[in-house]
């Protein structure tokens, strides 16, 4: 199957006999699976089937009538074509589709095409299935014809190079398809978020790239957004088969959104009653490399100790090396089970460069400002002016005073051994082009001062609904420390 109007196809079928467990598009990401916050905007029509099932994380029933169908089925002799606008839980990178028509038989379309677009959120759809202003539509996947009762796993050549976060599927002219998925890989997001945030998720660019088992639950609800719930049991979390050997443990590996430090992890046991892990643990490192198993030189350190696990519970546990930028983690289970949710909140790296460059342009504006109102520590000056140099210098001193230890340049890969040491490094001050009384009055105005703000966890603080606090989670993060420590293994 290919794209007969272009000399050489865009697309090509990864999978033709429905047969495969893994394809080409195994390791991407559904953007358009309502599990990870996909919602169908508006469709031209929706007599038999309704559209949001397109989106649906479960597998498409096969029981459903004429009345009520389990996929999105549009009225018969359509004149043109039917159209459903879907934007995606996250925008991304398009690497593939999966045009699903389970369950449909004599009632699946003849064709379909895939198109899409990078629009604001929330940017209306007319009834004509354009969405407003300049946004325009774009081919990603030209009309093909689709059997019945079949999957049509169409993975593209080459990945898109540009993001998108809206898609319009099309049946031509009209008929049904149950399922949608879009494959592709998260972009990060425009606005980047601002102090603690969970780096292991989903929407945040998050992979779970690697697992020992994945049996009866797959390693990607791990990083799914929310909790887990018992009516969707497609993602309710992984789970490993049974062992029944003493020194048995299952692992799955999770690539960070961005690397980052972190300061607390979250496992989730919520709908695993009696078939949850004995206890866990979780190990973390930092590479360049997308599986860290590849990597000769990556080493893995433990940063929450093996901890026991409760049935149904939320664990909330304080990382207890949480000065050490790191690129991925590794939940540890033993010997087996399921755990709906894994969290790693931590603040970004380059956040926290942005904040070490931004303090040392304080520093070089006082500095600047100190010399210009003549203060050479050896001539004190008068007291107005010196009553009126502290009223600006002291906002900012006391943020340098703290943190000008505690910031890394730059992620570094870890040492292969368990006693390496990790010293932090001083970024170079910057340059100034302005004079420096208008520098010092825009880096401590309160504005700029907002912005230097930690904000506080976004984890939801729920400890009464029957999670479990191992650490003192409420405290706000305490800062990294300058001085060299040695990693436990």
């Amino acid at each position: 199957m290919g794209n007969t109007q272009s000399s050489l196809p865009t697309y090509y079928n990864a999978d033709p006999n429905n047969e495969s467990y893994t394809n080409a598009l195994s390791d991407y990401v559904d953007l358009a699976s309502a599990a990870i916050g996909a919602k169908v905007v508006k469709a031209s029509n929706e007599r038999f089937g309704a559209a949001r099932n397109l989106i649906k994380a479960s597998q498409p029933s096969k029981d459903s009538d004429d009345e009520k169908m389990d996929a999105w089925v549009t009225r018969r002799h359509n004149p043109e074509a039917d159209w459903a606008v879907i934007q995606l839980g996250s925008s991304g990178t398009i690497a593939g589709f999966d045009i699903d028509t389970r369950g449909l038989d004599g009632e699946h379309a003849a064709q379909v095409s895939i198109q899409g677009c990078l629009a604001p959120a929330g940017t209306r759809v007319n009834n004509s299935g354009d969405l407003g202003g300049s946004h325009e539509w774009r081919e990603l996947l030209p009309a093909v014809e689709i059997a019945a009762n079949s999957r049509h796993l169409l993975a593209l050549w080459t990945p898109t190079k540009d993001e998108f976060n809206y898609v319009r599927v099309s049946l031509h002219p009209d008929g049904g398809v149950a399922r949608l998925r879009v494959y592709g890989t998260v972009t990060k997001p425009h606005e980047a978020p601002v102090g603690e945030t969970d780096l292991a998720s989903v929407n945040a660019g998050a992979r779970v790239i690697l697992a020992s088992d994945e049996k009866l639950g797959a390693k990607s609800n791990l990083i799914l957004p929310g909790r887990a719930t018992p009516d969707s049991p497609e993602t309710q979390g992984w789970k490993t088969r049974r062992t029944h050997t003493a020194d048995h443990s299952d692992w799955a590996i999770v690539r960070l959104g961005e690397p980052g430090f972190l300061t607390r992890i979250e496992l989730d046991t919520h709908t695993y009653d009696g078939d949850q892990p004995v206890s866990a643990a979780v190990q973390a490192c930092y590479t360049d490399v997308a599986n860290p198993e590849r990597d000769p030189e990556c080493f893995w350190y433990q940063i929450v100790p093996r901890t026991e696990l409760s049935a149904n519970r939320l664990h909330r546990i304080d990382v207890s090396l949480n000065d050490v930028p790191f690129s991925h983690i590794r939940l540890v289970i033993y010997p087996d089970g399921g755990v709906s949710r894994i969290r790693a909140y931590g603040q970004r790296v380059q956040e926290i460069e942005k904040e070490a460059a931004r303090e040392d342009a304080e520093a070089a504006a006082e500095a600047l400002l100190a010399v210009e109102a003549g203060l050479d520590g050896a001539t004190p000056p008068p007291a107005e002016e010196t009553e009126t140099v502290r009223v600006v210098v002291t906002e900012t001193v006391k943020t340098k005073e703290v943190d000008n230890h505690n910031v890394r340049s730059s992620p570094r890969k870890k040492a292969a051994k368990p006693s390496s040491k990790h010293g932090a490094e001083a970024l170079p001050p910057a340059g100034f082009s302005s004079p420096s009384r208008e520098i010092l009055q825009g880096l401590t105005s309160p504005v700029a001062a907002k912005r230097r703000g930690r904000t506080s966890s976004r984890a939801e603080d729920d400890t009464d609904d029957g999670s479990i606090n191992t650490a003192d989670s409420g405290a706000k993060r305490s800062r990294r420390k300058g001085k060299s420590r040695k990693a436990a293994a």
